[in-house]
């Protein structure tokens, strides 16, 4: 082979030091990577069974012969997410569906959940599915949504509804919910060989990727989604000349949408206009190498080709702006707009661009578990053997990278946030609409973002509450209309529904204090990122509206509770000893309601009094910080002292409701432990009575029947880091992997995917190996028993601090705090059960 590059010299040491007996594995990875980062613009990744090959797609450019150099390198499966099969295909494999046609698939929604590997730039989301004789992109685009603000709807009894509530999705200016986008298909001529086919993940790389070898010809694949381009890229190869024939076309639900193949252009077109007056358009760019491009009716063959690329743009009218009416632009310019400005660019610079982009998030934070990671066992077989014996923390390991590869996937600045399943939805008609549920799901969706060292990814939520706020204030007024109340208690401030929607709609059942909860995640943003700009322009005017709107509308009790109401109704105080202690002006949250458990119309449930004491405490706090209204925070700060506090039931635990009612024990929520996470005016070190009264709570609480959903174990495992039970925690997580987890690594609500649990065992992950939310950066609070050793590099800390921790048989045995900037503050930090003080360091230094 004679080689044309000198890339290939100045790395021919490298490569040799990759093969060579001597070298350990974490010094492999750095020369491969070494060697990976200095690529020319002609390359891809393809990771096999293995090892990772390179491959490319310009024969001309590299080298000369029929086969491309092999560059071996450990493929960690803490770093991927792969399948294979041998002999023992997967249903989707096994599928016999009809010939697709537009408008016409056999579309078997589970398999969709089950098998669908994800790929996602916060916009663009493509549900992968590579299959025998089909390939399928089911695509998204975040904010193509049916229905709108969904005011004034009917009920299914015929009552007049401020909400729908009944009936949420009727009309077309209902609540509705996120719509599929279409299927992109690659139909092939050749089905692949049994045994010969896999595809996977490739988490440090952003990629999903497959490799089938169909009759005597290997085709690879690789897919992502761009987001400096804004484009979904995929990409195809043959290991032999004229290897690769397909036909390409797109697939919809919706019989009044139109696909159309245009040879001139190259392109194949997909649009769509919803009854509400959303429009969308998926327009495909094919560029066929060493082969021929025939159109057909919606569709396009490709015969004998080397390669193929595809290069999608999908763009909707949506604009988050309530002013416009949510309209924007006409898709088809952007379209228009994301495809020229990517003509002349490669598959290789797509890519690139792309892994560029992606490394500098994915690569701040890295998580090693008690491995070196060479396990190449199946993810399936995996999460099998996990399911039975539990305590593998290389498995343990990919589910935290994977919760990372997916919080960078499903939310970026500039887009709407995920919903219930992120970005990714098959379905017409959605569980839930896909929809913002404020009663923690939504709040879930977004709890790593800041621990993972990914703070920009939580602007998308930030910014799409700060955009509803006027549709809200709307909706709050019409409620407090609606239930008798004065206009001037609307003044200011808003609340929300437990789902609302990208249009300010809401959907089912008011939840008052939901606002108050996302005003937390205001807070934490500046509490881990010490943005004080961000704090006095953004996040500060945010909770002091919040604040405002408490003011007007909590409620005083009298003494020994008089005044208190359940079920909307007034209760006699006299019968209930537990209230005969209220002080006179004691302040009550009305109203509400634990979570999906009831009793609705209840005054002072803890759920809402903690949440509404989190948004005081930190108001107070950011006034303070930024040096502003000192009297008006005084004032907060004094009503903060009246309200309701914290109580202790007779069986020891933290009550739910201000009457002392027997604890529930089967449901999925822990509405009442928010004040330990994901607030934290309940701990050990300051209240450790309450502390303990939580903890009985928590046992109290079974994990079998109700409480078997994904958000339910996350939850949980989070509360037991915060106690300290890192066996508890770790419980949790296998509970999670054993009841709610796919073999593709997505967390369920009994099969209906919600991927809030991904992002939520991830948190608790985390809170397990670093906690800062008491002031105190505490290492390894609570570490899983099988965790023995490993380390952690880049773990955030609040104050803009990340963290470096290594351990051996559950004791720190490194660390080191490193800040942004250079700083002479000292922090302190709990090490082995000892405090230390510190000075951050930057990198640099």
């Amino acid at each position: 082979m004679t080689y044309k590059n000198d890339w290939i010299i100045r790395h021919t040491l490298l490569i040799a030091a990759l093969a060579s007996a001597t070298v350990t594995v974490q010094a492999r990875q750095r020369i491969a990577d070494r060697v990976w980062s200095d690529l020319p613009a002609f390359t891809q990744v393809i990771e096999n069974q293995n090892e990772r090959r390179l491959t490319s797609d310009r024969w001309d450019g590299l080298w000369e012969g029929d086969t491309p150099p092999r560059l071996p390198r450990v493929a960690a499966p803490s770093a991927t997410v792969k399948r294979w099969w041998q002999g023992e295909d997967s249903d989707y494999l096994n599928e016999e569906t009809a010939a697709a046609t537009a408008g016409q698939y056999s579309n078997p929604l589970r398999i969709w959940e089950q098998e669908s590997y994800l790929a996602g730039n916060g916009r663009i989301g493509a549900s992968v599915l590579h299959g025998s004789g089909r390939d399928r992109y089911a695509l998204n685009e975040v904010s193509f949504w049916s229905g709108g603000r969904n005011g004034g709807t009917i009920n299914s009894n015929g009552d007049k509804s401020f909400r729908g509530e009944n009936n949420p999705y009727v009309g077309d200016d209902g609540f509705g919910g996120a719509q599929p986008v279409g299927d992109l298909i690659v139909d092939f001529d050749t089905p692949a060989a049994r045994g010969s086919f896999l595809r996977q993940i490739i988490l440090d790389e952003g990629l999903v990727t497959s490799a089938a070898r169909r009759r005597d010809t290997l085709i690879e694949s690789t897919t992502f989604c761009s987001h400096p381009d804004q484009v979904m890229v995929i990409h195809y190869r043959a290991d032999r000349p004229q290897g690769l024939s397909a036909r390409l076309l797109f697939v919809t639900q919706r019989d009044e949408d139109t696909v159309s193949a245009c040879q001139a252009t190259r392109r194949l077109t997909l649009q769509s206009r919803l009854r509400n007056g959303m429009e969308c358009m998926a327009v495909a760019d094919i560029r066929v190498h060493g082969g021929t491009l025939t159109p057909g009716e919606g569709f396009f063959t490709v015969d004998n080709a080397d390669s193929l690329t595809i290069v999608t743009a999908i763009e909707t009218n949506y604009v988050m702006d309530h002013a416009r009416r949510f309209r924007g632009e006409s898709p088809e310019i952007k379209t228009e707009a994301r495809l020229r400005a990517v003509d002349d660019t490669g598959y290789n610079r797509l890519l690139l661009r792309h892994q560029a982009d992606y490394r500098q998030l994915y690569g701040r934070q890295e998580l090693t578990l008690n491995t070196d990671d060479t396990d190449t066992t199946p993810t399936p077989r995996r999460l099998a053997a996990y399911r039975t014996a539990g305590n593998d923390p290389a498995t343990d390991n990919l589910i935290y990278n994977f919760g990372r590869y997916l919080t960078i996937a499903s939310s970026r600045p500039g887009s709407l946030p995920g919903g219930l399943q992120g970005l990714w939805n098959a379905r017409i008609t959605a569980p839930w609409g896909n929809d913002y549920h404020s009663n923690i799901n939504f709040q879930m969706l977004y709890w790593f973002a800041e621990a993972a060292n990914l703070p920009e990814c939580h602007r998308a939520m930030l910014d799409y509450l700060r955009a509803m706020r006027e549709p809200n204030r709307i909706a709050t007024r019409e409620y407090l209309e609606a239930i008798g109340r004065k206009a001037e208690d609307a003044a200011d401030g808003w609340i929300v529904y437990t789902s609302h929607n990208p249009f300010g709609g809401h959907g089912w059942q008011v939840n008052l204090p939901g606002s108050a909860w996302y005003a937390l995640h205001f807070w934490e943003h500046f509490a881990f990122t010490s943005d004080t700009t961000y704090l006095r322009e953004e996040a500060y005017p945010v909770m002091k509206e919040l604040c405002h709107y408490w003011e007007r509308n909590l409620k005083q009790l009298g003494r020994g509770g008089q005044g208190f109401e359940s079920e909307y109704r007034p209760v006699d105080t006299s019968a209930y000893p537990e209230l005969h202690d209220i002080a006179e002006g004691t302040l009550v949250v009305p109203n509400g309601w634990s979570p999906e458990i009831g009793p609705r119309g209840e005054d002072g449930v803890a759920h809402d009094q903690q949440i509404v004491s989190q948004l005081f405490a930190n108001t107070v706090k950011a006034a303070g910080i930024l040096r502003t209204d000192s009297l008006w925070a005084a004032g907060l700060s004094e009503k903060l002292g009246r309200m309701a506090p914290p109580r202790i039931g007779a069986k020891g635990n933290l009550m739910e409701w201000m009457i002392d009612r027997e604890p529930v024990t089967d449901h999925r929520h822990t509405s009442h432990l928010f004040a330990v996470f994901p607030g934290n005016a309940i701990n050990s070190e300051s209240t450790p009575l309450l502390a303990q009264a939580a903890r009985r709570s928590l046992e109290m609480r079974l994990t079998s029947g109700d409480s078997r959903r994904a958000f339910a174990w996350a939850w949980r495992a989070c509360l037991w880091a915060r106690f300290g039970e890192g066996g508890k925690a770790h419980e949790m997580i296998e509970g999670l992997v054993r009841h709610n987890m796919l073999d593709n690594l997505l967390t369920t609500q009994n099969l209906p995917l919600q991927i809030d649990g991904n992002f939520g065992i991830a948190t608790a992950m985390h809170e397990m190996l670093l906690q800062s939310h008491s002031g105190v950066i505490q290492l390894l609070p609570a570490p899983a028993p099988g965790w023995t050793s490993g380390s952690i590099r880049g773990a955030k800390a609040r104050g803009n601090l990340e963290v470096d921790i290594s351990w051996n048989e559950g004791q720190v045995t490194r660390w080191a705090v490193y800040s942004t900037a250079p700083t002479d503050e000292t922090v302190t930090v709990k090490v082995n059960g000892l405090y230390a003080q510190t000075t951050p360091r930057t990198r640099a230094d």
